[in-house]
């Protein structure tokens, strides 16, 4: 990977800023911000000269996220958000009453509210604590009973960066049964990612955050063998097999995962995530991963020993994400002081979060501390 050369063409963003905040909000490559832009040209020219143009788009998208996860494009449906696929799920399982969710305390609230909002059909959802920054396995599993009918969590929580060891609970849901939802909002385009090695049922992530897009477009990914469990909690011309038969009243439903896209397509973002997609595919999550752990490595460095490190130090725990306190220090004025000297990062766990992607230096991060210190002699 030649990272200068791809650092120099794709992110501009480098020249402005010191950019640590991947797991917040990314900054979109040029190439990236050329295919919407080239998508915009071609409604204001042209309308709906080319009216398939916007299929062609999202079929490339299907491909492109199947790709990056290891399942077939029949399995992937477009979504808003993280949230939205997480809504579809949760609203669309035939739950039973006295059933319960399985999942974490640590989680990110997209991935808390819609199962929360099952209390309301006499489902229970049970949040595991974690234990000094972690969550165990073995804990998840031991809130697991008879009743238990699904297991949701994130591949990497947003706080502190702990991976969760994904293999080992797909394993534990498919042989009791269980189905098993992934949140990998803060792992996809880091972290490599196999729905079907993993015994995955569900997995949704917008493209935002590690994937290098813009907010708004994401993916939801249901398995075949559990396409039919689901129906969609929204329906429009989109849902049914026979789309474009417009003059035909036939509610037959799609039998892939388009039956959970009610409508028109936002082509526009589409082409977008697309391109980020091929960028990441193009250089490959497992390299990316190799360049994005050095700096994680050297985050762990060079950190003062004063400073309390909140991210697991076990390296299979490990992610994207470094979070470090400050003693003494409120996180939320350091976070602004910070951007105030252009760094971006973000107040989390009481301390700041850092998340660096691979297109980052070491010489950054050098900065980063150097104006951590400046603002931290400001603000004493």
């Amino acid at each position: 990977m030649n990272r200068e050369k791809i650092r120099q063409r794709e992110f501009p963003v480098a020249k402005n800023v010191i950019y640590l905040n991947h797991a917040g909000v990314a900054p979109i490559p040029v190439s990236a911000k050329r295919a919407g832009v080239e998508q915009l040209r071609e409604y204001a020219n042209y309308g709906a000269l080319n009216p398939r143009g916007w299929k062609d788009i999202s079929d490339r998208g299907r491909f492109l996220f199947a790709k990056l996860i290891g399942s077939s494009p029949e399995e992937v449906a477009f979504v808003k958000n993280t949230s939205e696929g997480i809504s579809f799920i949760a609203g669309g399982f035939p739950w039973s009453e006295g059933s319960n969710v399985v999942t974490t305390a640590y989680e990110f609230p997209a991935n808390l509210y819609p199962w929360l909002a099952l209390r309301e059909k006499g489902v229970e959802v049970r949040m595991v604590q974690p234990e000094e920054g972690r969550v165990p396995a073995d804990k998840i599993f031991a809130a697991v009973d008879r009743k238990t009918i699904l297991i949701s969590i994130s591949s990497v929580e947003f706080i502190n960066g702990f991976r969760h060891d994904l293999a080992r609970i797909g394993d534990f849901c498919r042989k009791r049964g269980i189905f098993f939802f992934v949140d990998a909002i803060q792992s996809l385009g880091v972290i490599p990612m196999d729905v079907e090695e993993y015994n995955i049922d569900f997995l949704a992530a917008d493209g935002h955050k590690w994937l290098l897009s813009i907010e708004g477009i994401g993916c939801l990914f249901v398995s075949r063998r559990v396409m039919d469990m689901i129906r969609p909690i929204e329906y429009g011309w989109h849902s049914v097999k026979n789309r474009f038969d417009f003059e035909r009243i036939d509610f037959t439903l799609d039998d892939t995962a388009k039956k959970f896209e009610a409508g028109s397509l936002n082509a526009l973002s589409i082409a977008v995530f697309n391109r980020s997609l091929e960028l990441i595919q193009d250089l490959g999550v497992t390299a990316i991963y190799s360049e994005v752990k050095k700096l994680i490595d050297y985050l762990f460095l060079t950190t003062e020993p004063s400073w309390e490190v909140i991210t697991p130090r076990e390296e299979m725990e490990r992610s994207g994400i470094f979070t470090f306190i400050v003693p003494d220090t409120d996180p939320q004025v350091l976070w602004k002081k910070l951007l105030e000297k252009k760094v971006v990062v973000s107040p989390r766990g009481g301390g700041i979060r850092v998340s660096p992607h691979f297109y980052n230096t070491v010489e950054e991060i050098d900065v980063f501390f150097e104006r951590l210190r400046e603002s931290l002699r400001e603000i004493a």
